[in-house]
């Protein structure tokens, strides 16, 4: 083949190539051309920021917030139930046609549209241009008689379109159905910060390096198993009622609320929701969000009625293992100092089986309180019976210190407030659990026959 030829084809090859990458991959498949052939118009869904709604002297409007929520602004405002919005964005947004042929000549009462049944008005913007924002307004009008058709145009155009009956009985919900039934939201489920307050006392969690610790009334290591029920028990919880029209809130437990619950999920973002007097029937709670008055199952307030040492943790020790740096004991007889560094555990330069430091970083967090003491429960206590000391690779480090107290053992926890009774061996436990973490390894000898023998030492 010529050198001209050759170079002819190639020519050729690119701008075949070209024309493939430029407006073929781009050409809709063949389910997306059955799929959009029954469509009207295809707005691209995620750039849709407000949908309104008119019928008669009603007005809905929904507004975006967030990739995926949105919030309703009239008639109230309030968190929308982010399904009900985005199936009435989809029906919107992907407009289909029903059976029957357009019409241009008819008169817009034949099809009612002197008196619209209702009115949407869909906004979005392009991709990447969020300033560019484009409005489509659509009125429905009648339904054609035993069809599953309605009537609809394009606000200005004459063209009469015929769509699902089922778009218009969307567009008739109620605003109870557009709102959403969740009292908290997505809050509660990625919750960092919880606070109740009630009268004038106030209780409140923060979470830090995935851990619960109580903020207020103290400052204390939580139980975050009860924190996180807590939550979860604040996230199941769904409104049996709204309440619409004016309302007296002081005769509801609204005005001041029994109860004010206030969480913080990631982003900041905040649900906060007073809780007021059980109504009559005793099965519900009165509540309030957004100045939206409601009811909720009253098992709540058992939850909310908790006290903070319902939540504190009786382990005495909060550390995670992979952040510990190291762990120092000074007991009456004996001390120890065990080292992590890159390549083990040590202990005064002589590794440690690894095996043997996680069983004593496991007898540590084992410990547990019986009972939670306050300073006036542990006043003159004499010398400290043992001092174990947790170094953190970051942080402070955590300092538990044991005391005896008669024929007790009362054990106090940096940074943790007060004082707790512990098991009475407590002491002789941690001892031992130290004495077997630095013990040395077996050594193996060697047999005359060849065969290794654990435990004993070999002869010169």
């Amino acid at each position: 083949m010529s050198p001209k030829k050759l170079l002819a084809l190639s020519a050729v090859v690119v701008v075949l190539f070209g024309f493939i990458l430029l407006f073929e991959r781009k050409m809709p498949t063949t389910e997306e051309r059955s799929r959009k052939g029954d469509l009207y118009w295809d707005i691209p869904q995620d750039h849709v920021q407000r949908i309104e709604i008119v019928r008669g002297a009603e007005t809905l409007e929904f507004q975006r917030t967030g990739e995926i929520g949105w919030r309703m602004i009239r008639p109230e405002k309030y968190p929308a139930d982010t399904f009900a919005v985005g199936s009435l964005v989809t029906e919107l947004a992907e407009m289909k046609r029903a059976p029957g042929e357009e019409s241009t000549d008819a008169k817009a009462s034949d099809y009612g549209f002197d008196k619209p049944a209702a009115k949407a008005t869909i906004v979005w913007n392009d991709s990447g241009d969020a300033k560019s924002a484009k409005t489509r307004v659509i009125e429905f009008g009648a339904t054609v008689p035993g069809t599953e058709v309605v009537a609809a145009r394009v606000e200005g155009s004459p063209k009469i379109l015929f769509v699902p009956s089922t778009v218009l009985e969307s567009l008739k919900k109620s605003a109870d159905d557009f709102e959403s039934r969740e009292v908290f939201g997505s809050a509660a489920s990625e919750a960092l910060r919880l606070e109740v307050l009630r009268g004038r006392g106030k209780l409140a969690f923060v979470k830090k390096d995935g851990v619960w610790w109580l903020a207020e009334p103290m400052s204390d290591y939580a139980e975050s198993a009860e924190v996180d029920r807590f939550t979860a028990a604040l996230g199941g919880l769904r409104v049996r009622e709204f309440l619409h029209g004016p309302q007296d809130l002081a005769a509801l437990g609204l005005d001041p609320p029994l109860f004010h619950v206030a969480v913080t999920g990631s982003k900041n973002a905040i649900a906060a929701v007073d809780f007021g007097a059980t109504r009559s029937d005793g099965n519900s709670l009165y509540a309030r969000r957004d100045g939206q008055a409601l009811t909720v199952d009253h098992d709540i307030v058992d939850e909310l009625s908790k006290e903070a040492e319902a939540f504190r943790s009786r382990t005495l020790l909060g550390f995670r293992r992979s952040d510990v740096a190291g762990v120092d004991a000074v007991f009456p007889k004996v001390s120890y100092a065990l080292a992590r560094k890159v390549g083990g555990w040590t202990v005064d330069g002589k590794p440690v089986l690894a095996a043997s430091a996680d069983d004593l970083l496991t007898a540590l967090l084992d410990l547990r309180s019986k009972d939670f003491l306050d300073e006036a429960q542990v006043q003159g206590l004499g010398p400290a019976a043992a001092t174990v000391t947790v170094r953190m690779t970051s942080g402070a480090p955590w300092v538990l210190t044991l005391y005896d107290r008669g024929a007790e053992r009362v054990a106090r926890v940096t940074p943790r407030p007060g004082a707790f009774a512990v098991e009475a061996d407590a002491v002789e436990k941690l001892e031992t659990a130290f004495k077997k973490a630095v013990a040395p390894p077996p050594t193996v000898a060697v047999t005359p026959a060849g065969v290794p023998t654990a435990g004993k030492s070999a002869k010169p």
